[in-house]
């Protein structure tokens, strides 16, 4: 069952529903809870699910599929966008909607050039499907894989109507390529800024960023340090910002630091040296997230970790 957390005006409830609500709130005060449940079960018939984290007045309303989200985030993940511990970030966004109905889009481009893009991105549908069985939702996985998809009329199109739209792991630069001057990308931009809510997660936060790191090109191939520019969305959002994921990452174990998103410390430092000072830099630890409310602006962390403010001044390094 839901509980809400932002709830519904009490004055837009039926009668029918005022009454059965106070008759519960009655039956809990007695701590009838037999009573309690039954009369839960006859709101819900109405159409509407009880919030029992508060007033018992706060209700959300089902079968709310056009109600246009109470609030929009960007909410970004540092890693473990499908590990147990970040249901309750999700469900911490999603409850602020005031909706049950969502319908998410899951854009697999960063991985697109991977064999396996579809079972990626069918193993991140599953989780939400699986881990947030309190609300309704619609997961469409839209194969834009290269520059060429997301130009295609009939894909963007598939993004009309969703509450979410959601990018993970990947490359980032190949992410940043394949979407650069697309009508997807341009899609995805217009609908947060009419109220979606952008998720993001390791190679995503990168190619979204107003610099990107070559990853794959510096870690496994060899490449000399350098900066790509990335796609800047967050500019058009939020504040120009530059996200590195998996910064507190340790895979390498003892022998090799893999923090800096598998740079190390050391390469990390020379990397923010080759960056314009004052280049807003956050590194983003793993399973952690940080939700910014779009329209206040307010930031919060979730997670395991936290952030860090790594931008670059010469002062500093």
């Amino acid at each position: 069952m839901v509980k809400v957390t932002q709830p519904v005006d009490s004055a837009h409830l039926p009668p029918k529903v005022r009454e059965l609500l106070l008759a519960r709130k009655t039956a809990r005060d007695k701590h009838d809870f037999a009573l309690s449940d039954q009369l839960r079960t006859q709101i819900a018939a109405l159409g509407y699910l009880v919030n029992d984290q508060g007033d018992d007045s706060a209700v959300l309303k089902l079968g709310d599929k056009d109600t246009k989200p109470a609030k929009n985030f960007l909410l970004l993940f540092g890693s473990g966008e499908i590990a147990k511990s970040s249901v309750d970030i999700y469900r911490r966004a999603f409850l602020a909607f005031n909706k049950r109905d969502l319908r998410i889009s899951l854009i697999t481009t960063p991985a697109g050039f991977q064999p396996n893009v579809a079972s990626v991105y069918g193993e991140i549908k599953e989780f939400l499907l699986t881990s947030l069985p309190d609300f309704n939702l619609t997961v469409d996985i839209v194969m834009a894989n290269t520059h060429q998809d997301a130009s295609s009329p009939a894909l963007v199109s598939r993004l009309s109507g969703a509450d979410i739209i959601l990018l993970g792991p990947g490359s980032p630069t190949y992410a940043a390529k394949h979407l650069k001057n697309t009508p997807l990308l341009d899609k995805i931009i217009e609908l947060v800024k009419n109220g979606s809510t952008l998720i993001l997660a390791s190679a995503a936060t990168l190619a979204f960023s107003r610099y990107t790191l070559p990853v794959y090109e510096i870690y496994k191939v060899g490449e000399e340090l350098h900066w790509l520019d990335g796609l800047d969305v967050f500019t058009q959002l939020f504040a120009p910002l530059t996200i590195i994921p998996h910064y507190n990452n340790t895979e390498g174990g003892s022998g090799l630091d893999t923090s800096f998103c598998f740079m190390g410390q050391g390469r990390g430092l020379q990397l923010l040296s080759l960056l314009p000072p004052s280049t807003p830099i956050i590194g983003l630890d793993e399973h952690t997230a940080l939700l910014i409310d779009l329209v206040t602006h307010n930031q919060t962390i979730h997670g395991k970790g936290t952030i860090h403010d790594l931008t670059y001044s010469k002062n500093r390094i």
